[in-house]
């Protein structure tokens, strides 16, 4: 199935990863997110497009899942974080979650890409791109962005290869690495 991943410059890029707790997915799927989704949207949040992460190089909590989102501002970000019924909801969600690593903001761009929701992509965050991979999309973390994690470098997203799974197998502190299948639009 294809799934077009629609970009605007005009919105913020998020990145985001987690790994859900163990016996916490109908906290997280059942209650959490259908709580959420109305706030988000309210604040301008737009998912981009979600992912299963197979497999990664990060040195914390291995993530399974992850999203690009797109927020109108880091000022509707801010708000979000701060509204009194998404604190409400912060509890149910850290309860649920043993990794969450969000608020990765990279320069925005008009673009649309077409995803093989079939297929096995490349998510890298470096300062230079070590795989040598034909990339769809390359863009800076964002000088403002709401977390500074990965400050000074890009993030590329790829078709996988051979030569991804070269940078996953090799260890390095230059480049994290996520293997991911999107997941099929819902409607």
């Amino acid at each position: 199935m294809t799934l077009q991943l629609t970009l605007n410059s005009t919105s913020k890029l998020e990145f985001a990863f987690g790994k859900i707790t163990t016996g916490k997915e109908m906290q997280l799927f059942g209650e959490y997110f259908p709580a959420l989704t109305p706030l988000i949207e309210e604040h301008g949040c737009q998912q981009v497009g979600s992912f299963a992460v197979i497999a990664s190089n990060t040195k914390s909590t291995a993530p399974e899942m992850g999203a690009f989102t797109q927020w109108p501002s880091e000022e509707n970000f801010k708000n979000f974080y701060s509204d009194p019924r998404f604190i409400k909801l912060k509890a149910l969600r850290d309860d649920s979650l043993d990794l969450l690593c969000d608020g990765h903001f990279f320069n925005p761009v008009d673009k649309v890409i077409d995803i093989n929701t079939d297929d096995d992509y490349a998510i890298v965050i470096s300062k230079e791109d070590p795989t040598g991979l034909k990339a769809m999309l390359n863009l800076p973390l964002e000088v403002n962005s709401p977390t500074q994690t990965y400050s000074g470098k890009s993030i590329t997203l790829s078709l996988w290869d051979d030569n991804a799974d070269n940078v996953l197998a090799a260890p390095s502190k230059e480049a994290e690495i996520f293997r991911v299948r999107f997941n099929a639009p819902t409607s």
